[in-house]
């Protein structure tokens, strides 16, 4: 028996091939099987569009789906290393400009969590953080604003996780231009100052954070302040060396969840690692650098000020 209307699919026999369900009957088009950006919009009088303020509906439909697809971008943005980034980021950036003043709570929220919860695409953030400050610095100041501000409240918080990630991000912005190498020196004596001295959990946290940002910001400070760089290595090193007498096989693991096994000094470790960088010009092979990219653009950026960070 043929069975061949019962099975659905694509109906066998001559003429036009036909897409039916298992009772034979063609299958309709299911919008709500569609990609949220790629739905189409409907009022907010009931389904379909009916009854209401249809036009307003439509336009609130559309700019959440515009706003959707704008975090999606962001999100996506670097995921892989490919010939084409340079590419992305500069339509990124372009587009984000664009629509940063219709979209800035977006925008700016979207940047935020992707700066702290991805953390190993800081330099691709970092330099689209860059480009939108040298097509806008307007626009490049809020985002250097909200992330020194997001700063602020996870050193007030404790938060040493993030504090380390964005100090991170703010070492990277000295190669965009978007901060000068002074204002960064700044915010690591903000944590070099206070661990002078202090052999302590709190005071070796500071020092780990300080030396993590050094390792990131070394080359751009060989370049515009080889004598403060220097500074502060010396005195890094004159702190680790006292902590390790004073604290002989005690690590940071209650302060920091990373930190290797009891028994490990880390800071001695990364001391090691920032005199082997150190030799070899600051050059990290592991860490992309797509401001390269965009070195001609983001030298005529507006450098940016910021207030001095409060230690708890």
């Amino acid at each position: 028996m043929d069975m061949s209307g019962r099975l659905g699919g694509y109906q066998r026999g001559g003429g036009a091939r036909r897409d039916v369900d298992e009772f034979g009957r063609e299958r309709r088009s299911r919008p709500h099987n569609r990609k949220p950006y790629e739905r189409p919009s409907r009022g907010r009088g009931g389904r379909g569009g009916h009854g209401g303020n249809q036009g307003s509906g439509s336009m609130v439909d559309e700019s959440n789906d515009l706003e959707s697809r704008l975090s999606s971008l962001i999100i996506k943005v670097g995921d892989k290393n490919a010939p084409t980034l340079q590419n992305n980021l500069e339509a990124l950036s372009v587009v984000l400009e664009k629509d940063f003043s219709k979209h800035e709570i977006t925008v700016l929220r979207t940047f935020r969590q992707c700066v702290l919860e991805l953390p190993w695409k800081a330099p691709v953030y970092s330099t689209l953080a860059g480009l939108l400050n040298a097509k806008n610095s307007d626009t490049g100041a809020k985002v250097i604003t909200l992330m020194h501000e997001v700063l602020r409240m996870s050193l007030a918080a404790g938060q040493w996780g993030s504090v380390k990630v964005l100090m991170r991000f703010f070492a990277l912005q000295v190669e965009t231009k978007t901060i000068s190498a002074a204002t960064l020196l700044e915010m690591i004596d903000a944590f070099l100052q206070p661990a002078a001295g202090k052999m302590t959990a709190q005071g070796s946290c500071f020092m780990f954070i300080a030396m993590s940002t050094l390792l990131w910001a070394g080359r751009a400070l060989r370049e515009n302040g080889p004598d403060e760089l220097e500074a502060r290595l010396l005195a890094v090193e004159q702190f680790v060396q006292a902590y390790t007498e004073a604290n002989a096989g005690n690590t940071l693991t209650t302060v920091l969840h990373d930190a290797p096994p009891k028994g490990v000094n880390i800071l001695e470790n990364l001391l090691a690692t920032m005199r082997a960088v150190a030799d070899g010009g600051w050059k990290i092979d592991a860490i992309c650098a797509p401001h390269a990219m965009f070195a001609s653009e983001l030298a005529q950026a507006t450098q940016h000020e910021l207030p001095a960070l409060e230690m708890p």
